[in-house]
């Protein structure tokens, strides 16, 4: 055996507190390596040298190159020393911060051992009680619901689609999101998310003229403050898009800058090459190239103050419960940490969940952002549904991801299928609506926050931008179908049972399908997933199925069972 074959960091996602004495310890061991067992050993630091524990750690996850091992401490001080004891082909190895030894010497253990040091409540990473089990729908407030009719900017139906939707205000609006309360109630949801909402030329929103008001073509803030006090009544969460990374070019700040450049008190908030921004040169830098988002110096403290009475404005003054991060890798880690805990002092329970497409790791934490909107999560069920990837590699990938932060942050991910940025799942699969309810089955499986991107649950489709942010089809004969109800029952089913809430999880491959387990100390819930190509033996009642007969699973189906323990 050699140290290649061995993963493992102290006050990392490998070791880290789950509770004032709870302590989750992870050691990755290469598949290839022959392992008989593996052990965790401990002491308190001052004690180490004379006292020690042994616990046997179990395999956990598998993401096709290591086996990931775990071992849960409960009533352990969350301050001590520890290295691994792993016998393989008859030899019993030790595996600290020296590295890879036969045999350990105690003696020099508080330099040679890894090191936990957890004691201090506020840096545990722990999912929010008020938030956990809930399922959260995504609206574009522009396309879901018309509350106020006959608005004068209004250029398109509100059944274009394609090209048609370049530009184009459809009549969408707060008040229209809150008449739909009922209808999200009846869904199951407990949270939803918006996109922005503030005073801005676009349909989008993204380019932001005032972050302390609310566009008057949703409505204003008299709107947004029904529609959250109606919510809460509903026990519905509101989670509001903030745009931190950039403005409008036409924000009071850049414009002061363009009329006064350097002069101007704002200058500094921007990036500027030169003593004006010049939009025709674009000598400022910009998200994403567009000239009329220029990105802001979130690195300036005077930025930083800025924003901060941002969301405390809504945090405090408006009671929103969370705040959805627009490009979130772009904004400094130093104003995350400030944002986060100024917000906190105004609510413990505030939710942060950035948009950031990569691994997050350093980002996440109980000093800056809780979850991300999982977009690798989203590939990898894609690549399932299309039949593109087998239910080995599906499982290997989602075991990845179950280790790849702290647990904490996995149960805060915002786990998704679609988006205002990309072509819906319903798209992306040809219409096939089994993959689709195949799709949603899994996500409503896996840890974490699901969350239904508005209309999902009716199909609707739609290419990349700005297909995807099509007109809610209210009255379309898709709420009527066997396919609608086929989904409102997995709906139900996530939303009604603890163990998919709050269980631990197993996911892995059984006969070419996919294998999903929950389970807490009363039940067991397990989700079989068939894109294999084929039709597979299974005996048993399903409480929850599609083109199962009891005895086979049709090629492109699921079933779900459910027992309970004695």
């Amino acid at each position: 055996m050699d140290q290649s074959q061995l993963r493992h960091q102290s006050d990392s996602r490998f070791c880290f507190s789950l509770s004032q004495d709870t302590v989750l310890v992870r050691l990755a061991i290469a598949r290839t390596a022959k392992i008989d067992t593996v052990r965790l050993v401990y002491g308190i630091s001052h004690e180490f040298t004379y006292k020690r524990k042994k616990v046997r750690m179990q395999a956990r996850y598998f993401d096709g190159t290591f086996d990931y091992y775990e071992a849960k401490m409960s009533g352990t001080p969350t301050r001590f020393l520890y290295f691994f004891e792993i016998e393989n082909e008859g030899l019993k190895w030790c595996y600290s911060e020296s590295g890879l030894h036969l045999g350990f010497d105690y003696g020099l253990g508080f330099l040679n051992a890894f090191q936990m040091i957890g004691e201090n409540r506020s840096d545990f990473t722990l999912p929010k009680p008020s938030w956990d089990g809930r399922i959260f729908y995504q609206i574009f407030p522009e396309r879901f619901a018309i509350g106020i009719e006959n608005k004068p900017y209004v250029n398109r139906s509100w059944q274009a689609k394609g090209n048609e939707l370049h530009g184009a205000f459809l009549g969408g609006d707060l008040r229209g999101v809150k008449a739909k309360l009922d209808y999200l109630s009846s869904l199951g949801v407990g949270a939803i998310y918006l996109n922005p909402i503030h005073p801005s030329p676009s349909n989008h929103k993204y380019d932001v003229l005032d972050y302390f008001d609310v566009d008057p073509s949703f409505g204003g803030m008299e709107a947004f403050d029904e529609l959250i006090e109606e919510a809460h009544a509903h026990d519905i969460k509101i989670v509001m898009d903030l745009v931190f990374n950039h403005t409008s070019n036409h924000h009071p700040f850049f414009e002061d800058v363009k009329r006064r450049g350097r002069a101007s008190p704002y200058y500094d908030f921007y990036f500027i090459d030169g003593d004006y921004p010049d939009e025709t040169k674009k000598n400022y830098a910009t998200f994403a190239s567009v000239k009329s988002m220029p990105k802001l110096d979130t690195s300036n403290p005077k930025v930083q103050d800025y924003l901060i009475e941002v969301g405390r404005f809504y945090a405090g003054k408006h009671h929103v419960d969370g705040f959805r991060l627009d490009v979130c890798e772009g904004v400094s880690h130093e104003f995350w940490m400030r944002f986060k805990m100024s917000l906190k002092k105004i609510d413990p329970e505030v939710l942060l969940i950035g948009e950031i497409w990569l691994n997050s790791e350093s980002y996440l934490g109980p000093n800056q952002i809780d979850g991300v909107m999982d977009y690798p999560l989203l590939g990898t069920i894609s690549g399932f549904c299309l039949g593109n990837d087998s239910a080995s590699q599906t499982s290997a990938r989602m075991n990845g991801y179950l280790v790849r932060y702290k647990e904490g942050n996995v149960k805060m991910m915002m786990n998704l299928l679609s988006s205002h940025d990309i072509q819906r799942f319903t798209h992306l699969n040809h219409g096939d609506k089994d993959a689709v309810l195949i799709g949603y089955a899994i996500l409503f499986f896996f840890p974490g926050f699901p969350c239904l991107y508005y209309g999902d649950e009716i199909f609707l489709d739609g290419g990349g931008d700005p297909d995807c942010r099509r007109g809610m089809p209210w009255g379309s004969p898709e709420f009527n179908s066997p396919e609608h109800e086929a989904f409102l029952s997995l709906l139900r089913l996530r939303h009604s049972n603890d163990a998919l809430k709050h269980g631990e999880v197993y996911v892995g491959e059984e006969h070419g399908c996919l294998r999903i387990m929950r389970w807490n100390e009363k039940e067991t819930i397990t989700l079989i997933a068939n894109m294999s190509g084929k039709e597979v033996e299974i005996k048993g009642e399903a409480i929850l199925s599609r083109h199962y007969d009891g005895k086979g699973l049709s090629h492109k189906g699921y079933c779900v069972f459910l027992s309970h323990k004695k």
